[in-house]
């Protein structure tokens, strides 16, 4: 009797086993969400290609897709407010846990960034003649003036991207607290609010193209131009939780969405290509999110997130690394240089990102002390 017993338990726990590997896992739980981060090594690289590639008698569609480059910073705003939601949804219920936060964003983006500076500083006198710029650099607050001004791209011009993130930094805590409240309904609306916008004002246009559609920009600070993209992204993370894009779940999706991104691109170079590239963006980031077939397999191959990893210390090394490259191959062997310049900077991002970024990382978070147990009575 006792063994027809523990037979019927092991059946009815078999059962359940299997019917909870067949339930479709909600998109929202239990994911990094790898295949996102291998899209930040293309994003990175594209920007990467409008620094420096050579496009001068290349064919328009190319020519095209090249000087948009400068938009791949518009994806990364839009993912930032995206993975920062999905990593820190209920997680921001008091002082503490944001304290934590901004621990860990400090110590994410911080020690590689003053490692490119060190980089770039034999390079420049430009530190030396302007302290107090030097300082708004050094303490991440040289965007917060008018967008025509130039001090964002002082010293390490990528920095000014790393500026603009930490305003949404500051902001996100209230940004996710009010936009969390939303229902299902709201977060649509505020999506289809905040799409017009980019039409209208064409903010993914600002930045490195000096654009404005209104001559009242000039007085706005450019991180506050930019919180729209961070925002939606937000939202669009907001509505993952909730299973809006799990009919997207496809491999055709996604597909169509890089499609869409492509012509975009490809067609034409003009303040309100960002505009529609920004849609495209948006719907690259919440097909791939939810994706269960093919391109997510592809996207989470190991090698291709490392790069994604490693693709922030690509990107703030790209300019320190290039100033360099003509000091070590000077002279006939300068060609050399121009060859290696890019599979150089991938491999040393790689190398930056094991041996300075993650254990910098992991360093300043074990400096966060742990919330004190409640005591029992």
């Amino acid at each position: 009797m006792e063994f027809s017993r523990q037979h019927r338990e092991f059946r009815a726990f078999t059962l359940a086993a299997a019917a909870f590997r067949m339930k479709p896992k909600p998109s929202s739980a239990g994911s990094n969400l790898a295949q996102l981060t291998s899209l930040r090594f293309f994003a990175a690289l594209y920007v990467l290609a409008y620094h420096s590639a050579d496009i001068d008698g290349a064919p328009s569609p190319i020519a095209n897709l090249v000087r948009n480059g400068y938009l791949g910073v518009s994806f990364f705003l839009l993912l930032s407010g995206f993975i920062l939601t999905h990593s820190y949804f209920d997680k921001m219920s008091d002082w503490h846990e944001v304290r934590r936060f901004a621990i860990a964003r400090f110590s994410r983006i911080y020690p590689v960034y003053l490692l490119a500076l060190a980089v770039a500083l034999p390079l420049t006198s430009l530190p030396f003649d302007h302290p107090l710029a030097s300082l708004a650099t050094l303490g991440l607050v040289q965007t917060w003036g008018a967008p025509t001004s130039m001090l964002g791209f002082f010293w390490n011009p990528p920095g000014w991207t790393l500026s603009i993130e930490l305003f949404f930094y500051l902001m996100f805590p209230l940004l996710l607290t009010v936009l969390s409240r939303l229902r299902t309904g709201a977060l649509w609306t505020s999506l289809a609010v905040l799409v017009p916008i980019f039409m209208v004002m064409c903010l993914p246009g600002l930045g490195p193209t000096g654009y404005i559609a209104f001559g009242w920009m000039e007085l706005v600070p450019l991180p506050l131009l930019r919180l729209p993209e961070f925002m939606t992204g937000i939202v669009c993370a907001l509505l993952l939780r909730v299973g809006a894009f799990d009919r997207f779940r496809g491999d055709l999706a996604a597909t169509l969405a890089v499609a869409f991104t492509l012509a975009t691109l490809v067609v034409t170079c003009t303040p309100t290509t960002g505009s529609f590239a920004a849609i495209g963006f948006v719907a690259l980031i919440a097909t791939c999110a939810v994706n269960d077939g093919k391109i997510r397999r592809a996207l989470s191959y190991k090698p291709l997130v490392l790069l994604g990893n490693a693709s922030y210390a690509r990107y703030i090394l790209q300019i320190p690394v290039r100033k360099c490259i003509p000091v070590i191959f000077a002279g006939e062997w300068d060609w050399v240089g121009s060859l290696l310049y890019q599979p150089l900077l991938i491999a040393i991002s790689v190398v930056v990102f094991i041996a300075v970024e993650e254990p910098a990382r992991k360093l300043l978070r074990s400096s966060i002390p742990r919330r004190a147990s409640p005591s029992v009575a």
